[in-house]
């Protein structure tokens, strides 16, 4: 029985290692733009009330470039901007209905469609639909930039392998709401640009190549395993095998355990 036990405890913590062993990364949109910030602010898609607006649909392409310290395919599963340090402020609001999808686009920074399906990639996945709660603490530098605290956490998180294409960020905005002003960047031939309507039923907007600033967590699609010396590093499939075997193991004791117990 011990030694049943034994394995059921190296088959679980195998497994949590794996899991809990993800490295998370990030990815900043412009990346030069980390600690500096950007040459305009933007109120769409999230501030749109303030400036008498009711919707809005809002397309943001980034370039695969700029996920090149990350592994080859991750998952997203948050998506952050930050205030901007001049004409934003301390916020918490909801906003009552807002869409967000993400998929791989063929079209580049500058080279965005102003018909919006012609942007979207085949891989398109909604991430978040509802009510979206954003606020930030308007903190960071004395002077700027702020931290990047507005939050969205994704209800789904999207599979990305750069190599496939740019990403696309695809907001609609139901039902206006109001936040602060975001940073954003307007520089000719970056990293990122977009594609706006001030209607979110509109088949096609007004590209510029402004864009907000946009951090994005990421999670690797395959949680790792720990390598062990001499050894080849097991398979997902493996690992669960593993944790089956040791299930199995335990299910078994108990048995023994029982019968000796009741004989």
């Amino acid at each position: 029985m011990t030694k049943n036990l034994s394995i059921v405890a190296a088959g679980a913590a195998l497994l949590t290692f794996g899991t809990m062993g993800a490295v998370h990364g990030a990815a900043i949109v412009p990346g030069n733009l980390e600690n500096i910030e950007g040459n305009v602010n933007h109120a769409l898609p999230f501030n749109i009330s303030n400036f008498g607006l009711s919707s809005s649909r809002y397309q943001q392409v980034f370039a695969a470039s700029e996920f090149s310290s990350l592994s080859e395919s991750f998952l997203i599963t948050q998506i952050l901007f930050r205030p901007d340090a001049r004409m934003g402020s301390a916020f918490s609001s909801t906003l009552p209905n807002v869409q967000i999808n993400l998929s791989t686009t063929t079209k580049a920074p500058d080279g965005l469609s102003t018909i919006f399906a012609q942007n979207i990639g085949s891989d398109e996945r909604v991430v978040f639909s509802g009510a979206l709660s954003l606020s930030s603490a308007f903190t960071g530098a004395a002077t700027e930039p702020k931290d990047f605290d507005i939050a969205i956490n994704l209800a789904t998180p999207f599979l990305y392998n750069p190599s496939g294409g740019n990403l696309l960020l695809d907001v609609r905005n139901f039902a206006g709401g109001f936040s602060t002003q975001f940073d954003g960047e307007n520089t000719l031939g970056d990293y990122t640009s977009r594609v706006t309507s001030t209607l979110v039923g509109a088949s096609g907007g007004s590209a510029s190549t402004s864009g907000l600033v946009t951090k994005f967590v990421t999670t690797p699609a395959v949680p790792a395993v720990p390598a062990v010396p001499g050894k080849a590093v097991p398979e997902p499939a493996s690992v669960l095998g593993i944790f089956a075997v040791a299930a199995f193991g335990a299910t078994s004791a108990r048995k023994r355990k029982g019968f000796l117990s009741s004989n």
